[in-house]
């Protein structure tokens, strides 16, 4: 936003309800704003920019969010404004269509299939499997979803039942082969169907670790210190990229497997989740959140030096659902290697649990060190030490 003000842009901003505070704190960087019912709604998003009359035509739509990508996309394109096309939007969003990009271009990805009906009883999944070639385990998961909300892993037929149930997604699911292996995210700026910048990490666990009690962390390769890795992730990168049309934007790509072995699972056109934005920052100097505008808008990315030596991670603070949170900052930052304790949930507030979503912590710590063992040493030390903290906690009844 301060981006976009320094460079003399007007800003309308179009919010719903649960980032309405967040507006009014950046008060004194927007001209206009509006609630709108849903992101997602393109009718409710046109018709608040026709409440708002702004007095000078828009130039450029743009989003940080995944679940607004498509309507962005098609806002900016009914109003003439610069916007990731419709079609990228699409692509970028819809597992299935991303993936039959990838398939047309020998970009390896899991195998696949979309029960369009959905799939209601044992029998739907029995015809899933004969229909697919799958077999288990299998991962279940909404065509257009985010945050590994409503994924699963799954192993026998009345589990792909009960997963495809409970995805809320208007019937339809996606079924995946399960890939076994690490996780990685790539996270870059394209621009003019060129790598603008370009970084790499890794999850210190695949993102359905939430799903049983383990926040999200991640660890950032240092580009000077891992140049053969960051070549290979460059190429699958650019190809994919190429495959989906995105030749402008931001990007947040994830693969599993490793050197060698990297198999693509999902890319959004927008910033990584997390604190990803400050390791981009520290790691290859952009600040991905304001790249996210700027190449749209056409204006000049800043970019630092840097991070030559280092290698930088980080890591959610695991929650505790049910008890209140207790967590002191000022401990966390007190362990070696810490340098930010971000807290997102106040002390003897209620905590949610992670299995909701990839995204759910009661804050976030970065760390430091002079290899990617010292970075996951010292996250697994702060994952610790705020376990230990929850144990003594107050449940929500008792603190009520």
């Amino acid at each position: 936003m301060r981006g976009l003000r320094a460079d003399g842009h007007e800003i309308t901003v179009l919010y719903e309800s649960a980032h309405r505070q967040r507006v009014f704190d950046l008060g004194d960087q927007i001209d206009r704003a509006c609630a709108v019912d849903s992101y997602t709604k393109v009718d409710s998003l046109w018709s608040a920019l026709h409440h708002l009359s702004p007095p000078r035509p828009v130039d450029a739509v743009v989003t940080t969010t995944e679940w607004a990508v498509v309507a962005t996309a098609v806002l900016g394109h009914l109003i003439g404004a610069r916007s990731v096309s419709p079609r990228q939007a699409l692509a970028c969003r819809d597992k299935a269509v991303q993936k039959t990009a990838w398939n047309l271009a020998g970009i390896p990805t899991a195998d696949w299939h979309v029960a369009p009906t959905g799939i209601g009883t044992r029998l739907d999944a029995e015809r899933v499997l004969a229909a697919s070639d799958l077999h288990f385990p299998l991962v279940v998961k909404p065509l257009a979803g985010g945050a590994s909300k409503s994924v699963s892993v799954v192993r026998d037929v009345g589990g792909l039942h009960r997963a495809a149930s409970a995805v809320d997604d208007g019937g339809r699911v996606l079924v995946e082969q399960f890939v076994d292996g690490p996780e990685w995210h790539f996270d870059g700026v394209v621009e003019r169907d060129e790598l603008w910048a370009f970084m790499v990490s890794r999850y210190c666990e695949p993102l359905l670790c939430t799903k049983s009690g383990r926040p999200s962390r991640s660890i950032t390769y240092t580009p000077a210190r891992h140049r053969e890795l960051y070549t290979e992730a460059a190429d699958l990168t650019r190809r994919a990229l190429r495959a989906l049309g995105l030749d402008r934007g931001v990007f947040h790509f994830e693969v599993f497997g490793g050197p060698g072995a990297f198999v693509a699972s999902e890319l959004a056109c927008r910033p990584a989740g997390g604190i990803v934005g400050m390791m981009s920052e520290r790691v290859i100097g952009v600040d991905m959140y304001a790249a996210s505008a700027r190449v749209i808008t056409g204006d000049r990315i800043p970019r630092g030096a840097g991070e030559r030596e280092l290698t930088h991670g980080w890591t959610f603070l695991p929650t505790a659902p049910g008890r209140v949170n207790q967590v002191d900052p000022d401990e966390i930052r007190r362990i070696p290697g810490v340098n930010t304790v971000i807290m997102r949930v106040g002390r003897g507030e209620p905590m949610r649990d992670m299995a909701v979503a990839s995204t759910v912590g009661v804050g976030f710590a970065a760390v430091h060190g002079d290899s990617v063992e010292d970075c996951e040493r010292a996250i697994d030390d702060v994952v610790a030490a705020v376990e230990r903290m929850h144990a003594g906690a107050p449940f929500t009844a008792d603190a009520a």
